[in-house]
């Protein structure tokens, strides 16, 4: 126990002192050895550097009794072309305790000259999938230990740009290289020095292989017959591709119309003509390789763009109820731009079009929620997906009648002798139902219908009446087929008139103290004449009279003039009165009857 207290005393003591170091240690490459250098500095003058330990490949070891301050070392009968590991050890004498003591170790690698290498041989391909292509080579026959690496670089003919990749055995598996393709080939065996030995140069040609899918197929310029398709090359063996095949057709699915597209580079472009306008068309692009090798389908979809649509062949419109008329249309079958139908209706009153946009002809349009009674001018137009607009192909039909209503506010507005002026107004609702009015004059005081006509206008003189009279006033609205609303009426006199003579004055009978006179209404404003008046004269030159008869209404009148001479000439003179006038009296001479 006690020396192995003294061992560790000493220890502590020379991990305490600074003992010597070494600095600046390198490894200098030579033919078949390596030289090595390095500086001693010095360190606590109770160690003495004694000599240095040199580990070669951590399996050799060999003293050096170098004591200056600048040390080298060679190292012979090196193997070339491979990493040495060199480890150095100071050892130091202890002055003090006596024996030996080492201090910090360094280690460096190095190597010799590299040896020349020779050309790899024997260039093959040992596989190919999607993944890419594996190529395999002999070794240099000469100094094959130097080629600690490859580099192996491929050319595809044609172009000036290499791909190249490092590996560290004779295999390697190089994505770049796809089928179809004919490459040039150099693996160039790399030195761990980094020196280059001779190259080995090849020509290989993949396999053939099926192309991959165009891509970033898109649409680009579209006229009204021309389609054009833009892509690009596929991803997947681009050098199989020998030609692309394009198949198309019209769809009946309709088509998004495709924005315009910026100019872009593309590899490749095909414009699709003739087609037909306002068409939908599915568009396959297809890489075809040899040997009937093709890539599935890239399917695009694109529509042509308008033209004016053609006009519908004919337009039918048939009314259907009091408010509605249905529309039939015929359909250019060969017209593929109709992309749908504007109806459109005014009814002659409003100023107003009204419209909607149907898109299937085959069962027509019913138009609802229409004026009764109202003839209406109906069109269609074809309208394409754009908004291009055909002919407008017009026909014109009437909703069925309605009775309209009863007229409001009847009423006399003036009354004359023999004429009486009525007014109304129209009903509100379906004045448009309106033809023609049905007036009716009754004479009241004859109990009688006068007069049954029809009229245009909402003020009506009705003339020819008799002065002086009651009447009943009725009418009716009519509709263009008769259909009638509920009669209105109003009554009302004429008023009174001077009437005229009484006619056919004459004699009745006569005795010889009286005669009697006779006479008929007057022929104008009979009704007016409220009393007759009676005056005479005899020949003898006596007057009488006035006698006032007070019943008219009689069509002929009687009447007897009493208290007469006989055998006398008398002259009667008859008037009618009215509560506006007189007649212009009418006279007739008789000689009473004589003893």
């Amino acid at each position: 126990m006690r020396n192995t207290v003294l061992l560790l005393v000493a220890a502590a003591a020379v991990a305490a002192a600074e003992l010597g170091h070494i600095e600046n240690f390198q490894a200098v490459s030579g033919d078949g050895q390596i030289v090595l250098e390095w500086d001693y500095v010095a360190g606590d003058s109770s160690y003495t550097l004694h000599k240095y330990r040199l580990i070669t490949d951590g399996d050799s070891s060999s003293d050096i009794p170098c004591r200056d301050s600048h040390c080298s070392f060679t190292a012979v009968y090196m193997e070339a072309c491979k990493e040495h590991t060199f480890e150095l050890i100071p050892i130091f004498d202890d002055l003090t305790n006596g024996g030996t003591v080492e201090g910090d170790s360094v280690t460096i690698t190095g190597y010799t000259i590299d040896e020349e290498v020779s050309a790899p041989s024997n260039l093959r391909i040992v596989s190919e999938n999607d993944s890419g292509t594996t190529l395999q080579w002999n070794a240099p026959a000469e100094n094959p230990i130097c080629a600690k690496s490859y580099e192996v670089c491929s050319r595809l003919d044609g172009s000036q740009e290499s791909q190249c990749q490092t590996v560290s055995d004779t295999t390697v598996m190089m994505t770049s290289l796809q089928a179809c393709g004919k490459y040039h080939v150099t693996v160039t065996p790399v030195t761990p020095s980094g020196a280059e030995g001779t190259a080995l140069e090849d020509t290989i040609e993949t396999e053939l292989g099926a192309p991959g899918p165009p891509v970033d197929v898109v649409v680009g310029l579209i006229t009204k017959t021309t389609i054009e398709i833009m892509w690009n090359d596929p991803d997947i063996n681009p050098l199989c591709v020998k030609d692309y095949a394009i198949t198309y057709g019209a769809i009946t699915t309709r088509v998004g119309r495709s924005a315009p597209r910026a100019e872009e580079d593309y590899d490749n472009r095909a414009t699709i003509s003739p087609l037909d306008a306002c068409t939908n068309y599915s568009i396959e692009v297809v890489s075809v390789g040899e040997g009937g090798l093709s890539s599935a389908p890239v399917t695009k979809y694109a529509a042509t763009d308008d033209t004016v649509p053609q006009p519908v062949p004919y337009i039918e419109v048939d009314p259907a109820s009091e408010d509605s008329i249905v529309v039939h249309w015929g359909k250019d079958e060969n017209d593929r731009c109709a992309a749908s139908y504007i109806i459109c209706w005014t009814d002659g009153i409003h100023p107003q079009d009204y419209c909607v946009n149907v898109s299937d002809s085959s069962s027509g349009y019913t138009i609802t929620d229409l004026l009764p009674c109202t003839t209406y001018q109906v069109t269609v137009t074809v309208a394409s997906s754009s908004g291009l607009d055909s002919v407008v192909v017009g026909n014109s039909t009437a909703t069925y009648d309605v009775a309209p209503e009863p007229v409001n506010n009847l009423q006399v507005i003036e009354s004359h002798t023999n004429e009486l002026t009525v007014t109304f107004e129209l009903p509100e609702v379906n004045k448009q139902c309106v033809e023609t009015y049905d007036l009716q004059v009754t004479d009241l005081d004859q109990s009688g219908l006068m007069a049954s006509r029809a009229t245009d206008f909402i003020e009506t003189f009705i003339t020819g009446l008799e002065a002086c009279t009651n009447y009943l006033i009725e009418l009716r609205l009519l509709s263009p087929t008769g259909k009638a609303s509920a009669w209105r009426e109003v009554r009302n006199k004429t008023q009174d008139g001077i009437p005229s003579s009484p006619r056919e004055f004459g004699l009745n009978g006569v005795t010889k103290d009286s005669i009697s006179l006779e006479w008929f209404q007057p022929e104008i404003n009979k009704r007016c004449a409220s009393e007759y008046i009676i005056t005479w004269e005899a020949s003898d030159g006596t007057r009488g009279g006035p006698q006032n008869v007070i019943d008219p209404t009689e069509f002929k009148v009687i009447y007897t003039v009493t208290g007469l001479k006989e055998c006398t000439d008398y002259t009667f003179s008859l008037v009618a009165k009215s509560s506006v006038g007189q007649s212009n009296p009418t006279e007739f001479t008789y000689t009473t009857l004589c003893s």
